[in-house]
């Protein structure tokens, strides 16, 4: 059995209280993560190079790659944004897939370079899988995501058992501008299925059914998986964070969504939760 986790570290600034997440039920023994907004030697997340010294304190292999830069005074470490992959076994052919992008976050402005994918492959059992993470836009609409994703695939392996994950910002709606942000508000106060259930609004999910993917088994259904604050009830909260397996067997039952705080009563260490299954070897 494999377990794959996909978790969106905002930075990655609580790494302890990420360790110690990772330690324990149902997240134990994870033999791929697949990590977005992992910050390197960022100073919001106090210069932690975070994915290298997760995987060290996990004893996986990692891949990371960066797709921001923050401006640094002369002589400074440089410091990135990025995605990784971390694996319980030997990564190879690891490949960065860069992606379309218009529109930006406000804190994104600031720094140079622009959306990229990650692959790699490592092999469980004997059996060669490619693994994939990718952050799509949360300032494009629908479509624009859809496109992230084409190109994201067109440069994916086309046959061989995969698994491809990450935060797909699946809002189902445009939030580049206020205007577009208020109208969403009021969609979703009149819809808000389409938030926990985004497949129908968001065509990423069709592009993926074509290259073999499946979604379904791999994630729990109708729950989010973004809290940006304890005061939006479940209700309201969208589920923004994916599976995706192709030649692979989720394991019935496996899926969870789990909180990212280190105790119940404890602060949230991203405002994403970690999302895991296991899947048949």
């Amino acid at each position: 059995m494999l377990k794959a986790v996909v978790f969106n570290a905002a930075g990655g600034r609580y790494l302890p209280q990420v360790i110690e997440c990772l330690r324990r039920p149902p997240l134990e023994g994870a033999g791929v993560i697949l990590l977005c907004e992992a910050g390197w030697r960022l100073k919001r997340s106090d210069g932690r190079e975070f994915a290298a010294e997760l995987a060290a304190a996990l004893g996986m292999s990692f891949a990371f790659m960066a797709e921001f830069e923050a401006p640094c005074a002369t002589g400074s470490p440089r410091a990135f944004m990025g995605n990784a992959i971390l694996s319980s076994q030997p990564l190879s052919q690891a490949d960065a897939v860069p992606l379309p992008n218009l529109f930006l976050r406000s804190w994104v402005r600031c720094m140079t370079g622009g959306p990229c994918g990650l692959t790699a492959k490592a092999s469980f059992n004997g059996r060669a899988i490619t693994l994939g993470v990718a952050h799509l836009n949360s300032r494009w609409d629908p479509a624009g995501r859809d496109r992230q994703m084409r190109d994201y695939l067109a440069r994916f392996p086309r046959d061989g058992a995969a698994l491809i994950g990450g935060d797909f910002n699946t809002t189902t709606v445009d939030l580049r501008t206020r205007s577009a942000i208020m109208k969403a508000l009021r969609l979703f106060v009149a819809q808000p299925r389409r938030l926990r259930e985004p497949a129908r609004w968001e065509p990423l999910f069709a592009r993926l059914a074509e290259a073999d993917f499946e979604v379904r088994g791999a994630n729990v259904h109708g729950k989010p998986t973004f809290t940006p604050s304890r005061m939006i009830p479940p209700l309201m909260r969208p589920k923004l964070d994916w599976i995706a397996l192709r030649g692979l067997e989720p394991a019935p039952g496996s899926a969870a969504v789990v909180p990212a705080r280190s105790s119940s009563l404890g602060r949230r260490i991203s405002d994403h939760d970690f999302v895991v299954c296991d899947i048949r070897l």
